[in-house]
């Protein structure tokens, strides 16, 4: 079972030097445990906050990303406001 900087350190080594080539980033609020679930809340930034995109990185890399780091995680929950799209990357 990882910590909260365990698993953004991980995230900063490999997720971020990807979404920081189109100014963005992703860090961990908090991690909430309630009987045998655990779930990690994550908040993007950047041009990642109201990207295009961001649900499909989410998907495919942040979440695969925790879950292979630490096993323990049973879900990764994006709590970004993606209606601000004014620093978004991909515009829709």
């Amino acid at each position: 079972m990882k910590t909260i900087n365990e698993i953004q350190k991980h995230l900063d080594e490999t997720v971020n030097t990807l979404l920081g080539q189109h100014r963005g980033r992703v860090d961990v609020v908090d991690i909430i445990e309630v009987d045998q679930l655990r779930a990690v809340r994550t908040k993007m930034s950047g041009g990642c906050k109201g990207c295009a995109g961001a649900k499909a990185t989410m998907n495919s890399i942040v979440n695969n990303h925790i879950k292979t780091f630490d096993p323990t995680v049973n879900s990764v929950l994006d709590i970004t406001d993606h209606t601000d799209k004014s620093n978004a990357f991909f515009k829709e």
